[in-house]
């Protein structure tokens, strides 16, 4: 009996599905963890979905990786320009100053609101649980990662919180999508 190798790619994108599932929104300003980003828009357009970049800069916006290089990614559209309906789902990246930022936008609190309230699947890491908890009005949720859906919070924390968080998001998306 011959031994197997196990196959630890990962799925490649078929970029002619990119975006056939549906758009989900990014909500990010300025000094935002861009591992967060990189890691579930992978996952996202391997499973057809596009991501949008939503931030309250206008053309720009620049992000940093684990190992604190600047990573600059175009902005797509406003926080204020369109709600849940357009969306499949909301990431809310990690990273203390875009976290800061976002909490004194007003744009970007309705937004995250109107997600929760919408049902709709929402995807916080890092910082943004917290700023996810503060605006579901939920008391006790912290975690490095977490996933909103219907209303409740699922935090979690450790070494594989945001992988975890991430697989759940796009579960809950492919989920949400079909049954829509």
């Amino acid at each position: 009996m011959a031994f197997q190798k196990p196959n630890n790619r990962q799925n490649r994108i078929d970029l002619a599905h990119v975006g056939e599932e549906g758009q989900i929104a990014v909500l990010v300003a300025e000094g935002f963890a861009a591992s967060d980003l990189t890691q579930v828009a992978g996952a996202a357009e391997r499973a057809g979905y596009r991501t949008c970049i939503l931030s309250p800069n206008k053309s720009l916006v620049s992000g940093r990786s684990e190992t604190r290089e600047e990573m600059n990614f175009v902005v797509d559209g406003h926080p204020g320009d369109k709600g849940p309906e357009a969306y499949a789902g909301l990431l809310v990246p990690g990273g203390a100053s875009s976290i800061e930022k976002l909490k004194a936008e007003q744009d970007a609190r309705l937004l995250i609101g109107d997600f929760v309230r919408s049902g709709k699947p929402v995807c916080a890491m890092g910082e943004g649980v917290g700023f996810l908890a503060e605006i579901a009005d939920k008391e006790g949720v912290a975690g490095d990662a977490a996933v909103a859906l219907n209303g409740e919070i699922f935090a979690s924390e450790g070494e594989t919180a945001r992988e975890n968080a991430t697989g759940s998001f796009i579960k809950t998306l492919s989920v949400a999508t079909k049954a829509a």
